[in-house]
């Protein structure tokens, strides 16, 4: 009896090592066809695409799987996108509650899969040859939908998502046809969305294209956004190719003509500075701001007497360009420290006194300069406070020598 008992428990020690092995044991795959007929009916039935799919992914990873086995895999993949697409189409159709961001993301989904398809399928065999499954396949595909790859494009636009409303017009403009009408103005909803998002590459991509869908004013903003995207790209060649472009076609547009002297003066090229600003004054004499470029450039150059003159010429145009009265502030500021510099020091010489009255003049000159600079930007003590402070000084005027001391001392 105890013997039988004992045989009893052995038994069921060993059937449970049985039960608990059979546990452990990894499952078995699942054939690749299976995985497909399952696919196909989930489109059949409109039902469990996501499944589907995400069963068919993850069995890429397999050893065993040949190239047109993966591009099989992206094209059924494509195809359960697209009738999870259905699926919404066809509640908006019947007016019921439908996702529009679903509706749209799933094309885009499938077109990336299309795109895998495409790539996985033009691997070269062991032999070296390539030999296209699918390629018809993905091209009717994509052609099927394009239409609604735009109407994605705009809709994400319309809601400032620019990185997703890209996607969309670059997977329209890479894959319809060179004759399609859309085609310039799709670049141009690329480029500007790719220049709000910071992503200059991409605004090069297409910004030639745009502008080809704007009138003439818009064309100086794109011009512009060109200009930019180069410079973020540490581009300086076509930077200042694009800005010199801008000068000459947009001339009332002043980014360009602004920040192409601002590299002329960096570089000392003031010879090329002058003349870019005389070629815009022959076309508009009265604009102040060539004027004052000139100024700028000649008191790069030290050239006081010429920066005056050129400050002169833009205050006549504009009496309150406060930049302008600075330079010329600063000219005047400048040539007495030269004539003080030279100046006689011998009191018994008549022109010591000479010398002093020409100082004395420069500085009054100066004067109603830098307090008109002060008028026009009071809360920019920086600019004017220690000039006015020296010229107070200097011509010893009391009373606005104390006022301004205080000010300067105030923080």
């Amino acid at each position: 009896m105890r013997l039988i008992r004992l045989l009893f428990i052995l038994l069921i020690l060993t059937n449970t090592g049985f039960v608990s092995a059979a546990k452990n044991k990894a499952p078995k795959e699942v054939k690749l066809a299976t995985l497909h007929k399952a696919a196909n009916l989930a489109i059949k039935n409109a039902n469990g695409q996501d499944g589907a799919k995400n069963n068919l992914l993850g069995a890429l990873g397999r050893e065993s799987l040949t190239d047109k086995d993966r591009a099989g895999i992206y094209y059924t993949c494509a195809l359960l996108d697209e009738s999870s697409n259905s699926v919404q189409n066809m509640k908006a159709y019947l007016k019921q509650q439908c996702d529009t961001a679903v509706l749209f993301s799933t094309l885009l989904n499938m077109y990336d899969n299309l795109y895998k398809c495409d790539s996985v399928d033009a691997i070269p065999n062991q032999k070296g040859a390539v030999k296209l499954k699918y390629k018809s396949r993905t091209g009717n595909l994509r052609a099927k939908h394009i239409r609604n790859i735009l109407n994605g494009g705009k809709y994400y636009l319309s809601k400032g998502n620019y990185a997703t409303a890209y996607s969309f017009f670059d997977s329209y403009y890479t894959y319809t046809m060179p004759s399609d009408t859309n085609l310039a103005k799709v670049a141009y909803w690329a480029t500007f969305s790719s220049y709000k998002l910071g992503h200059y590459s991409h605004t090069l991509k297409y910004i030639d294209k745009a502008f080809e869908a704007v009138d003439e004013q818009e064309d100086a903003i794109l011009q512009e956004y060109k200009s930019r995207s180069h410079l973020a790209l540490n581009d300086m060649e076509s930077y200042e190719a694009d800005l010199l472009y801008g000068v000459r076609n947009y001339p009332q547009h002043d980014f360009f003509f602004v920040n192409l002297i601002d590299i002329y003066t960096e570089k000392h090229m003031y010879k090329e500075g002058i003349s870019l600003s005389d070629s815009l004054i022959s076309l508009n004499a009265q604009y102040p701001l060539y004027w004052f470029s000139k100024s700028r450039i000649e008191l790069s150059e030290n050239n006081y007497e010429k920066c005056i003159e050129y400050c002169d010429s833009t205050i006549r145009r504009d009496s309150s360009y406060t930049d302008a009265y600075y330079n010329k502030g600063i000219s005047y500021l400048n040539l007495a420290l030269i004539r003080q510099e030279s100046a006689c020091t011998d009191l018994l010489d008549p022109r010591c006194m000479e010398d002093k009255k020409a100082v004395e003049n420069l500085y009054r000159k100066a004067q109603p300069c830098m307090e008109m600079v002060r008028k026009l930007e009071p809360e920019n003590k920086e600019r004017w406070g220690r000039h006015l402070y020296r010229i107070y000084m200097f011509l010893n005027r009391g009373k606005e020598f104390e006022e301004i001391d205080k000010l300067l001392r105030s923080n």
